[in-house]
This record gives structure tokens, C-alpha cells and sequence, in this order.
């Protein structure tokens, strides 16, 4: 991640330090070229409250939102938060990230949407504007419904790079700078979102494995991207979270093998049950003919 985030980022000219939890100084260069910066602690309380990640952000900046769960998905916890300037509403956002799955002969027909074992059923999406209007359009980013794309740039150093490292055969990076009308005046937002597809056979699994956007008034964007760059730069995941969320992550795997599992033995019993359904439905239908032979030799008699 450190490595992947570097290459995206800007970097910054002026020194770093580091400031104190919720350090009032603003964000801009001081006349000796020093930024400050505080250090923010995200804390998971879906996890005994542990530090979850942890990363700079500029001095002054006020940050919501947190580490949100989502246990029937196989990405169990996502980072989603706003990270604003208070003064010009600049912001960094962290937006979320989903695994999907794309079968072109399926046993059983799913809809587009469905979530298929933790995945969600959906076909590829190679353009990184149609993703991001297509995931992001209609939730986390609406504001860009209606927006102009001004910049679509693709990042392939990124994308080559997030392929070797998750061991897929195919990534897509990007950024997208797009511009729109907000309270009366214009604004800026670059949305950077990397994509990773793994063919096999009749299926695809693709991901959104990253993506978060940098936002600021028409003019500021350029000025600010370094210093929203250093907070996606200074990122960590906290050893303890992570070993917890890989532990949920395995729990999750085996549920959804044991489901299959479930499903295989309810198939062989319904298979079973069947049988014994139909012949009991013939020994009803033999028994019911017979009778209805008897009724037709006595009418017969009859007449």
C-alpha cells in the first residue's frame, strides 16, 4: 500500500511535522516552509475499539466517519471517511471498495446486484469514469452525477504494479478530475480508483481494490493535492486490526464453505426425498387406477 500510494502521490516540497491531536495550526507554509500535521488515530469499536489505521492529516482539518463493517460481504470493513478543511470545505474522502464476480454461463441465472458468496454479480467494468458513475454516481459521490469530466488520465505504473502485487493478470488505474456547480460556485474533485480483474474459465473475479477522491473550490484543487497526498501517503493499518480482520475474513470463508457444504447435503436429500415422493405419488396412482378399475367393472356389471 505504502509503495502504491507513493507513486500516486505528489510530492510534497515543503517539511513535514508532526502535531499534536486536534493542533488548531493551520495547514499553509509558514514562512520557514514547515507544514504541521496531526496525527489521526481511527479506532474500530467493531473491534474492542483498537486503532484500526492511522495517517496525517493537515493541521486543523476535522475528519467523520470511520471504519464501517459490512459481514455479508467477502471485504468485510472499509475505511470511510471525510477529512474536511473547515475554513475552505476542501476534502479528502476514502470511498468504498467491493469485490464482484461475472459468470458467463451460470448454473443458476442472478441478477446484476446479487450478492453471490461475499462477491456482487456484475460485469466487468474496464473505463474508470463509467465505474466511478456507475459504483460511486448514485451514493458516496452523487455530486458528480451531473458533473464535466475536465482530465481522465490513466496511471498504467499503478495498475501494472497492483497486478503484481495482488497476482492478477490485469489492473486498471486512473484519475478523473471532474468539475461541477456546488452553492453557487464552481469546485474541482480528482477521484483516483484502481480496478483488478481475474479471468478463469467462464468467470471473472474483478475488484475495486482502491479509491478515494480530493475535492476543494475551482483553483485550490492544484495547491492542495500535495497536502491531501500526504495523508493518503502516511497510512497504516494497525498490526492487531489487521490480524483480527483477517481472522473475521477466515470466519467468513468458512461460513460460506460450510453453506455449500449445506447445500450439497440438502441437494442429495431433496434428491432422496424425491424418490421416495414419486413412488409413493405412483403407489397413489396404482391404487387410484385399480379403484377406478373396480368402479368401471361394477358400472359395467350394472348396465
Amino acid at each position: 500500500t505504502r509503495i502504491v500510494n507513493a507513486t500516486l502521490a505528489t510530492a510534497v516540497s515543503a517539511r513535514a511535522t508532526t502535531a499534536a491531536p486536534g493542533a488548531s495550526a493551520p495547514a499553509q507554509p509558514s514562512s520557514g516552509g514547515i507544514m504541521k500535521f496531526a496525527r489521526l488515530s481511527v479506532r474500530d469499536p467493531g473491534i474492542n475499539n483498537i486503532e484500526a489505521v492511522s495517517f496525517l492529516i493537515p493541521a486543523g482539518w476535522k475528519a467523520e466517519w470511520g471504519m464501517q463493517w459490512f459481514p455479508d460481504f467477502f471485504i468485510q470493513a472499509v475505511l470511510l471517511m471525510k477529512v474536511t478543511d473547515p475554513q475552505t470545505g476542501a476534502t479528502i474522502e476514502f470511498l468504498p471498495l467491493q469485490n464482484f464476480t461475472w459468470m458467463t454461463r451460470p448454473v443458476v441465472p442472478m441478477q446484476p446486484g446479487t450478492n453471490y458468496l461475499g462477491n456482487i454479480i456484475w460485469p466487468p467494468i474496464t473505463d474508470v469514469p463509467q465505474f466511478i458513475q456507475s459504483f460511486y454516481g448514485s451514493s458516496a459521490l452523487r455530486q458528480l452525477q451531473n458533473a464535466r469530466i475536465v482530465t481522465n488520465e490513466d496511471l498504467p505504473n499503478v495498475a501494472q504494479l497492483i497486478a503484481q502485487m495482488n497476482g492478477v493478470p490485469n489492473a486498471r488505474a486512473g484519475r478523473v478530475r471532474y468539475e461541477y456547480e456546488r452553492d453557487g460556485s464552481t469546485w474541482e474533485e480528482d477521484v483516483y480508483v484502481t480496478l483488478t480483474y481475474a479471468p478463469f474459465s467462464d468467470t471473472t473475479f474483478w475488484s475495486a481494490t482502491m479509491g478515494y477522491s480530493f475535492r476543494a473550490p475551482k483553483g485550490q484543487l492544484d495547491r492542495l493535492t500535495p497536502l491531501m497526498n500526504t495523508t493518503i501517503n502516511t497510512l497504516r493499518l494497525s498490526l492487531e486490526w489487521f490480524a483480527q480482520y483477517q481472522y473475521v475474513q477466515q470466519l467468513f470463508k468458512d461460513r460460506m464453505m460450510q453453506g455449500i457444504r449445506n447445500a450439497g447435503r440438502i441437494s442429495d436429500t431433496i434428491h432422496r426425498n424425491n424418490e421416495e415422493i414419486q413412488q409413493m405419488f405412483a403407489d397413489s396412482y396404482r391404487r387410484s387406477c385399480e379403484s377406478q378399475d373396480r368402479i368401471s367393472r361394477s358400472f359395467t356389471e350394472y348396465i
